[in-house]
Parts: C-alpha cells; sequence; structure tokens
C-alpha cells in the first residue's frame, strides 16, 4: 500500500530530524560525535521514555541529561550522589567560562576543589569524583582535564546560568549571548539555556532581538506588487522536472546523504564576501531564528499558544526581511549589469578552455539566465530554510493561524512546505485555489510547483495521484512522467 510506504518515510524523516537535533547539526559540525552509539542512544531515549526526569526540559534536554546520567551510573556513581555531582559539573562549567579556557591543568583543578569546598558541602574525595567523571571529563596525555564532548559543557555551564538568572551580573551575560547569536557557542548555550528553564524573561529578549535584525527592510511578501520585477524573468527561469524513470526517492535521498556528507567532511562553512559587518549581522540574523527554531521545536508543546506565535513569526520575518535585502540587490540596474558581466566573463574563460566561441550577446543571454536561476532558487532556498528550521508536526497549527492572520503567498508558501514535509500531506485543491487569487506572484507560483515536484521525488506516489498533478497545477506531463510512479 502506498500508504504504507509514505508513513514509513514520515518515520525516517522524523527520526532524521531527532538525530541531527541531539547531534547539535543546527549549526557547524554540531556538539556529539555521530557514532552509532550516539546515534541508536538518542533515538533509544526518544522511544523509551513517556516523561523527562525533569519537567522544566524538554525532551532533547532530556536526552542529554540521559547520557550523562548513563555515564555517571556506570562509573559507579550512586543515585543518592548525582545531584552532587551534577552541582560539581555545573560550577565547573562556569568556572571554564569565566576563565575563557577550554581545559584546565592539574594544578587549576586542584584550585577549583580547594574554592569549591569553601561553598559547597563535598563529602567525597577529590580523587574518586575526577575518576568516575571519566569520560564526562578526562584527563589527557597532557594532563589537562577538559570536557570530553561539546553537549556535555553546554548543557551545564547553560544549566548555571539558567540556576542564577536572578542574579544581575548573570543576566548581564545572558544578554549578551542572546545578543550575539552569531557565535555558535552562544547559539547553543542559548538552546540549552531554555531546556533548563521557564522563565519567559529569555524568550523575551530573544524575540526583542529578532525584531530589530535586518529591522530596515520589511519581511519579503512574495505579493505581484512585491516582486514584480522578478516576475518579468519568469520565462527564463527554468521549469521543474523529476528525475528519470529509472531513479526512485531512496536513490534521490542516497545521494542526497553522499553531498551532505561530503560537505560535512570538507567542514564547509557559510562565507560571505560581502564585507565583515555584513557577514556579521547576516550570521547573527540567521543564527538567531535557527536559536528560535531550535526552541519552538523542542517546547513547542509548553509554550503558551500566543508565545510560539509570536516567536515563530518573528524568526520567520528575520528570514523574509534578509530576502528583501537581497531583492534590494537583485533588482537595481546597475547592480544586475555588474553581476552580469562577471557571470558573462567566467562563462566566456570556461567557453575558451573548451576551445569554443560564442558572441557576446550569446554571452550575455546566458549569463542572464543563470543570474535571474540563480536568484530564483536563493528566494526557494530561503523557504525550504524557514520551514525547514522552524517547523515541526507539532507547529503546523502555530503556521496555520499565522498563515490565516497575514494571507500573503509567502506565508502560505512556508505553512505548505511544512504539510509536505511534516505531515506528508499535499492539498491540491487548497493549493490550486491559493495559487489562482490575484495577488499570488509568478514567483510564487514557481516555487510551489519546486516544492511539489521535490515532494515526489523524495515520496513514491502512485499514478492516480500523479494526474492529478498533471492536470491541475499544470505541471507538465514530461516533467511528471520522467519520474518513477507505483501504481495501487
Amino acid at each position: 500500500m502506498i500508504t504504507d510506504e509514505i508513513e514509513l518515510y514520515r518515520e525516517i524523516d522524523y527520526k532524521w530530524e531527532i538525530i541531527e537535533q541531539t547531534l547539535g547539526k543546527i549549526f557547524g559540525r554540531g556538539i556529539m560525535p555521530a557514532y552509532p552509539f550516539f546515534i541508536l542512544t538518542a533515538i533509544k531515549t526518544y522511544e523509551t521514555f513517556a516523561l523527562p526526569l525533569n519537567q522544566e526540559i524538554t525532551s532533547l534536554g532530556y536526552c542529554y541529561q540521559a547520557l550523562i546520567y548513563s555515564y555517571l551510573i556506570k562509573q559507579g556513581v550512586k543515585n543518592d550522589e548525582i545531584d552532587i555531582y551534577f552541582n560539581f559539573l555545573t560550577e565547573l562549567a562556569y568556572h571554564f567560562y569565566t576563565e575563557g579556557k577550554s581545559e584546565f591543568s592539574i594544578q587549576d583543578i586542584n584550585n577549583f576543589v580547594e574554592y569549591y569546598k569553601t561553598k559547597f558541602v563535598f563529602p567525597i574525595k577529590q580523587e574518586i569524583v575526577l575518576r568516575r567523571l571519566d569520560p564526562i571529563v578526562s584527563l589527557d596525555s597532557f594532563s589537562n582535564y577538559s570536557f570530553s564532548y561539546p553537549y556535555i559543557y553546554y548543557f551545564f555551564i547553560s544549566k548555571y546560568f539558567a540556576d542564577n538568572i536572578k542574579k544581575d551580573k548573570i543576566w548581564n551575560e545572558i544578554e549578551n549571548i542572546m545578543q550575539n547569536l552569531h557565535v555558535d557557542e552562544n547559539a547553543y548555550i542559548a538552546i540549552f539555556l531554555v531546556h533548563h528553564t521557564k522563565d519567559v524573561k529569555i524568550l523575551d529578549e530573544l524575540e526583542l532581538n529578532a525584531i530589530f535584525l535586518f529591522d530596515k527592510y520589511k519581511p519579503a511578501s512574495l505579493t505581484k506588487d512585491d516582486v514584480k520585477f522578478f516576475d518579468e524573468q519568469i520565462d527564463v527561469i527554468v521549469k521543474a522536472s523529476l528525475p528519470p524513470s529509472n531513479t526512485t526517492p531512496e536513490k534521490i535521498r542516497h545521494e542526497l546523504l553522499e553531498i551532505q556528507d561530503e560537505a560535512e567532511e570538507e567542514n564547509v562553512e557559510e562565507k560571505v564576501e560581502m564585507g565583515e559587518l555584513f557577514e556579521r549581522d547576516l550570521r547573527r540574523a540567521i543564527r538567531t531564528a535557527e536559536v528560535i527554531g531550535a526552541i519552538l521545536k523542542n517546547r513547542g508543546g509548553s509554550l503558551e499558544k500566543i508565545k510560539s506565535e509570536e516567536l515563530f513569526e518573528e524568526a520567520m520575518n528575520i528570514h523574509l526581511r534578509i530576502l528583501s535585502s537581497f531583492f534590494e540587490i537583485i533588482k537595481d540596474g546597475n547592480a544586475q549589469k555588474m553581476i552580469v558581466e562577471i557571470i558573462s566573463k567566467a562563462l566566456k574563460e570556461i567557453i575558451s578552455e573548451k576551445g569554443k566561441m560564442l558572441n557576446e550577446n550569446e554571452l550575455d543571454r546566458i549569463a542572464r539566465r543563470i543570474f535571474w536561476n540563480l536568484n530564483f532558487f536563493f528566494v526557494y532556498g530561503v523557504i525550504n530554510k524557514i520551514a525547514h528550521s522552524l517547523g515541526s508536526d507539532k507547529l503546523v497549527e502555530i503556521i496555520e493561524n499565522i498563515d490565516k492572520k497575514l494571507k500573503t503567498p509567502v506565508t502560505f508558501l512556508v505553512k505548505e512546505k511544512i504539510l509536505m514535509w511534516y505531515l506528508k500531506n499535499i492539498n491540491i485543491d487548497e493549493i490550486v485555489r491559493r495559487m489562482e487569487k490575484r495577488d499570488f506572484s509568478e514567483i510564487a507560483k514557481k516555487v510551489l510547483r519546486f516544492m511539489v515536484v521535490e515532494y515526489n521525488a523524495l515520496h513514491p506516489i502512485n499514478y492516480k495521484d500523479k494526474q492529478k498533478l498533471e492536470n491541475k497545477l499544470k505541471i507538465p506531463a514530461k516533467a511528471l512522467l520522467s519520474g518513477k510512479y507505483k501504481h495501487e
């Protein structure tokens, strides 16, 4: 049955997202090694436990806590000693933070223990504590102690901030962290902070910072008026098409995973060659939206609905204001000319190396086509980024409410992408009705058709449903028939 296969893909994608979140792949290379042990433990933790040990952390926070608990128990720590070890690790993490170090010498650790004893009861011998903390805090061959994995450090430093949030000094630190989320360490600390405390001040601070990012631009809407200059180029933008008939969703997914693995092995980082200040602001904006998304995915069920909607909308608007800033650049005639000339020059060099020649008019025509297609796929990428960084099967009601309130093509696109990916749902009649409304731009229609084709490339569909797409969404039969479909 085709429905059974779709459900299988839904379960696969759900578990894949759990793994990505747990490994910390929200930004950069993550905070936990992608070893089978960690991956299987993460999945097992989610499946086994219905409720966390501590009601003030989320399921993701509990996954990390369960790992740390298992380390300690395995090392011989008794249940009635867990609190002692957790407090010790929390204070140690803050000591690392204030010292600005990633490792301590043996003498540094001795000094810390002496300081710790002045604040807390410490009924266990130092050598026993350090032995049992291995491998949470390990001693290397250079006689230096450090947290074995970044997630352990972030878990405990954020716990310290959460436990001491009422102190002015700590709150000032938290404000600084929230204002500088372009630094990966700050972004991870912010996410863990919300695992450890439900203090709404943190969410308010995060939302306030989001409001002022790229605030000189209005959020893009993708209405006809918004992208009239772009719609005029619709004929040069490539049409969506499915893979060849010998390609299956499994094959395409495998190829995508290989591409992702290669990128991770090469440690590909986001680079924006537009000036140091702009790069920092762009990175800070994207990271802030990603942090909000991570919080919504893991706290969506325990946050008040109105707060979830506020956070979702502000995070989405960050991306849409960035998109508006992009539009300001590409619709400028001088900027277009300069970029097209750069592309044309690069094309000329590539063609000449192959011993071929094109006249200047032909080079210009191809360069313009490349220019506008790159622009389109940037727009498409932004929509995907919003849906994947903010979306969840538990947040569908949130984006539906936002779409009902704002009623713009772009909110409809985000909603439909979330429905497709997280619920495996495509409502063709609803899509057609929205596309036919007067405000829906040609670019928005193109994005929507690409979204539908992408869904079909990554999931099995039957012949009857293929016919619906062909007839109602005006996706060419040639494109559709190039994919592989299964009959009921």
